[in-house]
């Protein structure tokens, strides 16, 4: 199977969808670690979370959708030192339906199965 690989502000650039796409590309995967700003002390894992979570459902679904491929997002999650980050794993399949996600911020895992259709539909 070919596939494609993003790294994190990949996300804006629905070109990177496209061309891998045109490539014969069936699945691109997301790597994200979007920082979440503001004194670490205060900041809200909710509001940081459903950002992000909502920006993969608009940009990702849409470029699924466009792009018939499936597209599968691991998301850094947690704390470091100095830094936050929101988690978010999801799967989306060509129709641009999200049809696997974590259920919030924590640290976890997404196992998943997915019968490819070769035909993309």
């Amino acid at each position: 199977m070919k596939f494609g690989i993003t790294i994190c502000a990949d996300i804006d650039d629905e070109q990177i969808f496209k061309e891998y796409a045109n490539k014969g590309v069936f699945m691109i995967f997301e790597c994200a670690a979007p920082g979440l700003y503001g004194d670490q002390k205060n900041r809200n894992w909710k509001s940081g979370y459903n950002w992000w979570h909502n920006d993969c459902l608009e940009n990702l679904g849409r470029y699924a959708a466009e792009n018939k491929i499936y597209i599968g997002v691991a998301t850094q999650a947690g704390r470091t030192k100095d830094e936050d980050f929101p988690g978010g794993g999801y799967v989306f399949n060509p129709n641009g339906k999200c049809i696997y996600e974590t259920s919030d911020w924590n640290p976890c895992i997404l196992y998943t199965t997915l019968k490819i259709n070769k035909n993309k539909e």
